[in-house]
């Protein structure tokens, strides 16, 4: 049997699904095994928003001595196209029928329908054409946030926020670290090692990924809408910034911190921390920069010393 893995979420775990008919597996590995030259061992540390590549876990010990390959492939997918897409698209092609689930967080939200249609989609387009809109300009709040039902603060309001210098050697070096810790975490500059989630932390976990609730999850978690300001009390205070990607078929949070130098950093899911969108441009605005299939952006938030994170 074949377990296989789309490494493209941010926020959530990333989905999985099984090949459980065995000749299918072979067949499948035996494939695979012919073109060794497009896999690797181990996931590229880097990575944009979107889909990076495929993990292949062989979890039946005779069918992995059987055809000589190691227990877990990856196929990268970053600026691939020709044969590395058509064995993508075969294995995501396993998604029908296939007994495909996100791992179990709490109480949110099942892995949605349309995922298998989505994943292909995202390897036949051009980066291009994945570019988000601008919402509004960078002294107001974002058009379209009063729409997903999210309440925005006054913007009379000047609150003190702090600024942490770039440090993505604290989450990149580590492999550990770099895997089990997410955009989320990064946002609050609390490193769990629990691939934090919004709510999760004040026991009430988002019931749908939609800025709405998203944001309900993070407030729960002891973050504040920006200008609600927090007292010196609660340093250090970063400004951040939430997005989510609405679907169909890929439906995921991530987050963005404001850091010292001026320009914004993130942590694409298990992937290393960065500072630039996905045309590799340095973050100055986070409602205008690239951000694949992240394109509702949900607005700006403080978190603070007392934020619950886990």
């Amino acid at each position: 049997m074949l377990q296989i893995t789309a490494d493209v979420f941010s926020g959530r775990p990333n989905p999985t699904w099984i090949v459980d008919d065995e000749q299918e597996a072979r067949a499948t590995l035996k494939e695979l095994s012919r073109e060794r030259g497009l896999m690797q061992e181990a996931a590229p540390t880097n990575g944009d928003l979107g889909l990076r590549g495929l993990f292949v876990d062989v979890i039946s010990d005779d069918v992995a001595a059987d055809i000589e390959v190691p227990s877990s492939l990856y196929l990268p997918l970053a600026g691939q196209a020709g044969r590395a897409q058509e064995l993508a698209e075969r294995l995501i092609a396993h998604l029908d029928g296939a007994k495909a689930a996100v791992a179990a967080v709490d109480g949110a939200p099942a892995l949605e329908e349309g995922l298998r249609d989505f994943l292909t989609q995202q390897l036949r387009a051009p980066i291009a054409s994945r570019l988000s809109v601008e919402d509004a300009p960078v002294t107001q709040e974002p058009a379209g946030i009063a729409a997903e039902g999210v309440a925005t603060a006054a913007l009379a309001v000047t609150c003190t926020i702090d600024l942490a210098a770039y440090n993505p050697g604290f989450w990149n070096n580590d492999a550990t670290v770099r895997r089990t810790n997410n955009c989320y975490n990064y946002a609050a500059n609390k490193r769990t090692n629990t691939f934090a989630q919004p709510g999760r932390g004040c026991g009430r976990i988002y019931t749908a990924i939609t800025c709405p609730e998203v944001t309900r999850g993070a407030l729960c978690d002891g973050l504040h809408r920006r200008y609600n300001c927090f007292p010196d009390s609660e340093k250090p205070r970063y400004l951040v910034a939430l997005v989510v990607a609405p679907g169909p078929g890929f439906i995921d949070f991530h987050w963005y911190r404001k850091m010292k130098e001026g320009f914004w950093g993130h942590k694409p899911g298990s992937t290393a921390v960065r500072n630039v969108d996905n045309s590799g441009h340095v973050i100055t605005n986070p409602e205008t920069c690239n951000r694949g299939p992240y394109t509702r952006f949900c607005g700006y938030f403080y978190t603070c010393r007392s934020t619950r994170i886990r």
